[in-house]
């Protein structure tokens, strides 16, 4: 174990907690009592999909489900519980309804100080930085898992501490209704956290502690509230026994406005956050949404282009080369909103994967019907 790793990754924390509080005797929270009543949400994705032509699922199933509870406390202590439901796919339970948590835990809410604003401090099973941002603008979870989360190389959310903040304060209403409102700051957003590294479908392999944060720049608040930069990062070992590194660097760059989005990142690394992999890995993404005028359609594409060398550790043989692929993806959909965030999403993914032992590729093609319901 090394305990200088651990030590110095917790002073980390323990400074930025600092920053945030520091100066704040005359600074006080919130003023307005908090709604302390329970909230109930929920957010499910069904579907008919099969593979093209006349191969996989052609089945109807769940392709997610989140079942949310939220409860302020008070005006510095909320609470927040997430079931993660889905269908188990393996042993002899597969077929039945699986319940997991995706998010529980204890969110303070920390004093403001000079450009931070709303800062709060969340400790148990919490989100992490990056892939719960980026399902704020690509709000198409429905269709598929987000780049990197796609591909192993980030999860959605983990065991362990995290900070969030807003920067500059906020944007007005009418400017929110026209752009992202879930992450509203003026100038925009810093998340950071320490977490277990395997994500919250996996048990800890190790006792390494993996860091990654974001931070978000909102440039021309005033004439373009839309346009966001984002830097992601992570420093960690993967989730296995071996130790391997696991390293995260990604560029993100993303414009709303009422009736369209568009986004485009590039990502290098090396690892996967599951750990067991050591090689080198790096890929793009583009994204764009636009509403049809006059009608409740949206019409929305995106493309993935993911190379890894997958460099395959075992605790028995060491390291070996298992492959090298490059897998590129392209997905397009339209979608029925029927009422507020609810959709009927008729959409097509087509990918090729190709490995270096084998000459050409492999082509496969999805088809479905999905329904996301939100309450």
């Amino acid at each position: 174990m090394n305990y200088l790793n651990i030590a110095l990754k917790v002073t980390v924390l323990l400074l930025s907690f600092g920053i945030l509080n520091a100066g704040t005797e005359n600074v006080s929270l919130e003023e307005k009592p908090r709604d302390t009543a329970v909230h109930i949400s929920g957010q499910w994705f069904f579907a008919y999909r099969g593979y093209i032509p006349g191969r996989g699922d052609n089945a109807f199933g769940l392709k997610r489900g989140y079942l949310t509870v939220k409860k302020n406390l008070n005006e510095v202590f909320s609470v927040r519980y997430t079931q993660d439901i889905t269908i188990d796919r393996e042993g002899e339970d597969a077929g039945n309804v699986e319940l997991r948590f995706k998010y529980c835990y204890l969110r303070m809410a920390l004093p403001e100080f000079f450009i931070f604003s709303k800062p709060s401090l969340a400790v148990g099973l919490v989100p992490q930085p990056w892939v719960e941002y980026e399902q704020k603008i690509n709000t198409y979870r429905v269709q598929g898992e987000m780049f990197l989360n796609k591909f192993g190389v980030a999860s959605s959310a983990d065991f362990g501490v995290s900070i969030d903040v807003l920067l500059g304060g906020e944007l007005d209403k009418e400017t929110q209704k026209k752009v992202d409102s879930a992450m509203p700051g003026k100038y925009g957003s810093i998340s950071f956290g320490i977490y277990n590294g395997g994500g919250y479908s996996a048990l800890e392999m190790n006792n390494n502690k993996t860091i990654e944060g974001r931070l978000t720049l909102r440039p021309l608040p005033e004439r373009v509230p839309g346009l966001q930069f984002s830097y992601a990062f992570a420093d960690g070992k993967g989730n296995d026994t071996l130790n391997t590194i696991f390293r995260m660097h990604l560029f993100y760059v993303s414009h709303e406005t009422a009736f369209s989005t568009v986004s485009a990142q590039c990502y290098t690394g090396q690892g996967l956050h599951g750990g067991w992999y050591l090689g080198p890995n790096d890929g793009y993404s583009f994204f764009a949404e636009l509403a049809l005028p006059c009608i409740p359609l949206t019409v929305f594409g995106r493309y993935d282009h993911f190379n890894n060398k997958m460099v395959r550790a075992t605790p028995t043989y060491g390291p070996y080369i298992e492959s090298q692929t490059k897998t590129q993806a392209v997905i397009g959909g339209i979608a029925w909103n029927f009422y507020q965030k609810n959709r009927l999403i008729l959409d097509i993914e087509k990918q090729w994967i190709s490995e270096w032992f084998s000459p050409g590729f492999s082509e496969h093609t999805i088809a479905e019907l999905a329904l996301e319901i939100i309450f």
